[in-house]
């Protein structure tokens, strides 16, 4: 519990430059990964429903996606309020919760999406399968997130960039020093599982019907169909 508060303050701290930064740690490749996401899930009509809808960046990308509401869910209300001034006039409706506990009727979702959130969860197996729930019969689950590559060499590699070069490029792009908020995602990254064990966690829930790995593993994107 301690870890998650502290990532909890960390996500408070940087809400301003959330957007800008995580452009650079991941050397642009966020939006593109959230955008490959959505063309291999394709348009869909009816209610979709976001996990850790942060800021609201995701959303906008969502909502061009999809005919209906989009359900936001985040823990934290200043995320909120952030994601509500940005994409004012749009169909989003924000709830706070935790994925371990979503506040949201089985089989009610046609669309569940999550994008670099479900790592800051503090039990993955349980807060897919919450996720998995909710999604109705031919409803669609996708994920993106951080990846831990499962070659044990390039896990090393990836360990070491995000334990000392994520804090500089964070405190370099927004001004800060180095010890700054982004050094706290090196603990969300050590407690990720690799990506076979991830993609395993998916498929009992959902049937895995695409996997993609960019950078070598280092990002991940899984759909689901229920």
């Amino acid at each position: 519990m301690t870890i998650w508060y502290e990532v909890e303050d960390a996500l408070e701290q940087i809400i301003t430059d959330y957007e800008k930064v995580n452009h650079v740690i991941s050397a642009y490749q966020d939006d593109r990964s959230r955008l490959i996401g959505l063309h291999k899930n394709g348009h869909h009509q009816g209610t979709a429903l976001e996990l850790g809808s942060g800021p609201g960046n995701y959303s906008k990308h969502i909502s061009s996606f999809n005919d209906g509401p989009l359900v936001c869910l985040d823990y934290l209300g200043k995320m909120h309020m952030a994601a509500q001034k940005r994409n004012k006039g749009l169909d989003h409706h924000y709830i706070r919760g935790v994925f371990e506990a979503l506040p949201i009727k089985e089989s009610s979702i046609g669309f569940v999406t999550a994008a670099f959130a479900l790592r800051d969860s503090l039990d993955k197996p349980r807060a897919i399968s919450e996720a998995c729930k909710v999604i109705r019969p031919g409803g669609r689950f996708l994920l993106i997130d951080i990846g831990k590559p499962d070659n044990p060499i390039i896990r090393g590699f990836m360990s070491v960039f995000m334990r000392f070069f994520v804090p500089v490029l964070g405190g370099l792009a927004a001004g800060y020093g180095y010890r700054n908020p982004w050094s706290k995602l090196y603990l969300t990254f050590a407690k990720l599982p690799t990506n076979d064990v991830l993609v395993s966690i998916v498929e009992k829930n959902v049937q895995v019907v695409d996997r993609i790995e960019k950078i070598l593993g280092a990002l991940v994107i899984v759909l689901g169909a229920n």
